[in-house]
């Protein structure tokens, strides 16, 4: 099958095959019922060589790599498309065309025919929502030395958060597909805004706001098995400072202590399955996983907490083009110092403030429905609808209303507001509403995505502008 700008062509060739070899198999009983006659089996011819064609930039092997098919495999037309689907989904590529070649001796030539998407960009980023207004620069190569390595480097500066970040994905650790290593670090300043937990709020008023500083480098290495089953480890070591509270807000108690930095390293476990592929804008296929991560002194940190979380994302085509995505997430945490709390609210629930609610158990669910609406040349306009839910709660905070670490010191003040009894324990908040979405098919990153949202609650509508790529 040959896709071009993301339209894929109608292929009757491998059903043909298999109702000639059906209509064979119900023909012959009856042709000849006094003779146990077998059903030829389908031909698949041996690979002797794997040539790689139209690649300006990416290596050969490379291309090899991800088509994960190579000299002694049998192929067949179903093989041949799944090798396709494997090297667009790398987005390195604008077309791919797989094919084969008859040779003497009965073997083939398996061609295969690429054509690389500019694999750098330099654009700036910009955040523009409630709460969180600003931009920056990024540079990111998606194919650095034609080997799909990845790297990314941004600074960004706004009303929420401001930082320099830097990035490295190799997905394919010493040639083999089945390996992924990342390399992460940032230095980045927060500006965290605590809000009461009313979702019905028209403008909810900031009771206290905390300039959180942090540097952090983090490693993942992953190992993906039958193509779908995935598991990761990652290590994160990171240095967490606080400011006092701004004094003309309504609390000045500290959400966090004042003074020496402190050391906060974690590990993270996932295990999952991950079918899921990206063709031109169009994303198919399931991710389930389950993740673990846990920070105590074994792992040399200076705090002592737990995140177990389960992922549910999908992507479903309807009428070639159109794109149904959804997505669910269940987080649970335990003794969260303040800077790992869970967050809604801003680009995670549409229609409210960013990071506007807060707690330890978080349940979101998203769905988007994706559809094409013109294009220009190599430019993709589509569409967005999409309905953003969630509901977040702390689920036993300390009598004092402070969380203490084994030294005494606070690693988090919570708001009066948070345990009042007459505050409901849990928070439900909706967001419903539509955008606009720019894709270039030559190039690896998207343009341009806006969002316009009404929160149910608070009946407020509010605007989201993404351009680049946020360094998050």
């Amino acid at each position: 099958m040959r896709y071009e700008q993301g339209v894929p062509r109608p292929r009757f060739r491998p059903h043909l095959s298999l109702l000639a070899v059906a209509l064979t198999g119900l023909a012959a009983p009856v042709a000849h019922a006094d003779e146990d006659t077998p059903v030829p089996a389908l031909h698949r011819p041996e690979v002797a060589e794997v040539t790689v064609e139209g690649a300006n930039k990416t290596t050969s092997s490379t291309v090899r790599s991800f088509g994960q098919l190579d000299v002694g495999d049998e192929v067949d037309s179903e093989e041949l498309e799944k090798v396709e689907r494997r090297l667009l989904a790398t987005g390195l590529f604008q077309d791919v065309h797989v094919s084969t070649e008859p040779l003497p001796d009965g073997r083939v030539r398996l061609v295969l025919r690429v054509k690389d998407k500019a694999s750098w960009v330099v654009a700036p980023t910009v955040a523009l929502s409630s709460a969180n207004t600003g931009g920056g620069l990024l540079y990111a190569e998606n194919n650095l030395g034609g080997r799909a390595k990845k790297l990314a480097v941004a600074a960004q500066v706004s009303t929420g958060e401001s930082g320099v970040y830097v990035g490295f994905l190799d997905p394919i650790l010493f040639g083999l597909p089945q390996l992924k290593f990342s390399l992460e670090g940032q230095l980045r300043s927060d500006r965290v805004d605590e809000y009461s937990p009313d979702a019905s709020q028209d403008d909810p008023e900031i009771l206290r706001r905390t300039r959180m500083n942090s540097a952090s480098l983090s490693s993942e290495l992953g190992f993906i098995l039958f193509e779908r089953v995935r598991a990761a480890a990652k290590y994160r070591l990171s240095s967490i400072d606080a400011q006092a509270p701004d004094p003309k807000k309504p609390v000045t108690l500290q959400a966090f202590s004042t003074g020496p930095s402190l050391r906060d390293t974690s590990l993270r476990f996932m295990v999952g399955l991950d079918s899921r592929q990206t063709l031109h804008a169009v994303t198919e296929g399931l991710n389930l996983e389950g993740s673990y991560e846990v920070s105590v002194p074994g792992v040399w940190s200076e705090f002592r907490y737990r995140k177990f979380g389960i992922l549910y994302r999908q992507g479903l085509r309807f009428f070639s083009e159109h794109n149904l995505v959804l997505r669910g997430e269940l987080a649970v945490g335990k003794d969260l110092p303040f800077h790992q709390e869970l967050v809604m609210g801003g680009t995670t629930l549409r229609g409210f403030q960013y990071r506007q609610f807060r707690g330890d158990t978080r349940l979101t669910f998203t769905a988007e429905y994706h559809f094409p609406l013109f294009k220009v040349k190599s430019l993709a306009f589509r569409g967005v609808g999409f309905s953003d839910t969630g509901a977040i709660a702390w689920r036993d905070l300390p009598s004092d209303g402070i969380l203490f670490d084994a030294r005494g010191r606070n690693i988090r003040g919570y708001l009066p507001e948070s345990y009042s009894p007459e505050q409901p324990a849990v928070t439900v908040a909706q967001g419903v509403g539509a955008g606009l979405r720019l894709y270039l098919n030559n190039v690896v990153l998207p343009l341009l995505g806006v969002d316009v949202a009404y929160g149910v609650n608070s009946g407020q509508l509010r605007f989201y502008l993404v351009a680049g790529v946020t360094p998050s």
